[in-house]
């Protein structure tokens, strides 16, 4: 069998700088300096570093059923391997999902049911299929006048789109909309002048393969939304140089160098249909520094005007990129 789209299991790459950046000499000399608050302080939750619980349903699936439970399967997964959630049985949650979508209707926000969870994922699938393709066998000739052959082929594809939200609970803000879309595809020699229709079973590998890619093309915005984080408590200032202290120690997964974003809820109100949502808008980039303890980190800002807009309770998280496999992906699929 020749393969022209190979499933590819792509690393993850973490945004790192150079050692020589990241060195804080004398932390002493460092003076503080005064942060305004932020309007909308984090929780005590929050700022314990509790685990975000997160929900992830079934996408809504008419275009092939079965689907959207397979999509969402794979989203969980990926979701484990941050070993930053807490994944909730959605089976404990059966009604959220309703009333999520009831409120949505209606134009109510927020949510008064139960405490299960942080945050749900939800959405659809938009399309999905698979079929085969017949191609003829041909013959050619080249330059010294020798014939090549090329044997008749049967290319098996499948493909899926989809529409992923991501809603804040108990507020009903949805942070985040990913609409993505993937394929997959395989060719073997056939001796007949046909190809056999695809059975049941091989319809549903190609799709889901297809829906494995799909999800592989996100994976980065999903771990970023769900990246380990703290807050910013203190600003320290020396000459022209800016540190922020932040509650992202070793223990919530805080290294010397990684790159971080710091971020700010930003509510905006669609202006046609009345629906509100909550982006995360970035601040600023820093990187964290050898001062590092188990509940805390210091965090560098280069930027100095950007460094100016920090606020008290400002929300700090690793920034997660794509790999040179996760971006090759993206173009195979």
């Amino acid at each position: 069998m020749k393969v022209n789209a190979t499933y590819l299991v792509p690393l993850l790459a973490l945004g790192l700088v150079g050692c020589s950046s990241t060195k804080i000499s004398d932390l002493g000399a460092y003076q503080k300096v005064p942060l305004q608050q932020l309007e909308r302080m984090p929780s005590k939750a929050a700022l314990e570093g509790a685990k975000s619980r997160v929900i992830v349903y079934a996408l809504e699936d008419s275009k092939s059923p079965g689907t959207g439970t397979l999509v969402s399967d794979t989203v969980t997964k990926e979701l484990n391997t941050t070993n930053n959630v807490v994944i909730v049985d959605r089976a404990l949650a059966a009604s959220l999902s309703n009333e999520i979508q009831l409120a949505e209707a209606k134009g109510r926000t927020g949510y008064k049911g139960q405490d299960v969870a942080d945050f749900a994922i939800m959405g659809k699938v938009t399309d999905a299929g698979a079929g085969v393709r017949f191609t003829e066998a041909s013959s050619w000739t080249d330059k010294e006048g020798k014939t090549h052959y090329v044997s008749a082929t049967c290319t098996k594809s499948g493909k899926v789109s989809f529409s992923l939200k991501i809603v804040q609970l108990p507020a009903l803000d949805v942070v985040k909309t990913i609409d993505e879309e993937a394929s997959t595809s395989s060719s073997e020699d056939t001796r007949y002048g046909y190809c056999p229709e695809l059975s049941r079973g091989a319809v549903s590998g190609l799709i889901s393969s297809a829906s494995a890619n799909a999800v592989q093309k996100v994976r980065t915005e999903l771990k970023n939304q769900f990246a380990p984080a703290g807050y910013v408590v203190e600003r320290r200032t020396k000459d022209k140089d800016s540190i922020f202290k932040t509650t992202l120690g070793s223990t919530g997964g805080a290294k010397e160098g990684l790159a971080v974003v710091f971020v700010r809820p930003v509510q905006e109100q669609n202006a046609l249909t009345g629906v509100s949502t909550t982006e995360q808008q970035k601040i600023a980039e820093g990187v964290i520094s050898d001062q590092i303890g188990a509940s805390f980190s210091f965090v560098i800002i280069s930027d100095k005007e950007k460094a100016n807009q920090i606020k008290l309770g400002e929300k700090v998280q690793v920034k997660f990129e794509d790999s040179f496999m996760d971006s090759f992906n993206r173009i195979a699929h």
